[in-house]
């Protein structure tokens, strides 16, 4: 999945939109009111590595997409998938990074996106 793929599935949500606030390449979406609900980017593997988990099957340049997520399903989203880390740059309570391409979406799709969505 590239980039724009990921951006088109998430403007699929109601009411959001695109923004770049923070720079050219890290892509923002909010919703009607304005809050933020994801952003993606490509990964530098260090970084993820040194704020989310060391074991963490990252790589440089791989998609990550940093979605909110209800407080409840938080971990429970974490124990099942390798690629579903606390929030880089992100509150960690209500956050996930996920790795794209690894196993979370491998297995079930896109589609399955929303789930992850607060």
């Amino acid at each position: 999945m590239t980039k724009d793929q990921l951006i088109q599935e998430c403007l699929k949500m109601p009411d959001c939109f695109l923004c770049y606030p923070f720079d050219a390449t890290t892509a923002v979406i909010k919703n009607a009111k304005g809050k933020m609900i994801a952003f993606l980017d490509y990964a530098i593997a260090a970084r993820i590595k040194k704020n989310c988990s060391p074991g963490a099957p990252v790589e440089d340049g791989d998609l990550i997409i940093n979605l909110k997520c209800s407080p409840d399903l938080v971990e429970i989203f974490r124990s099942q998938y390798k690629a579903v880390l606390p929030g880089y740059y992100s509150g960690k309570n209500s956050w996930n990074t996920i790795i794209i391409g690894k196993d979370v979406f491998r297995k079930e799709g896109v589609d399955k996106l929303s789930i992850f969505f607060h």
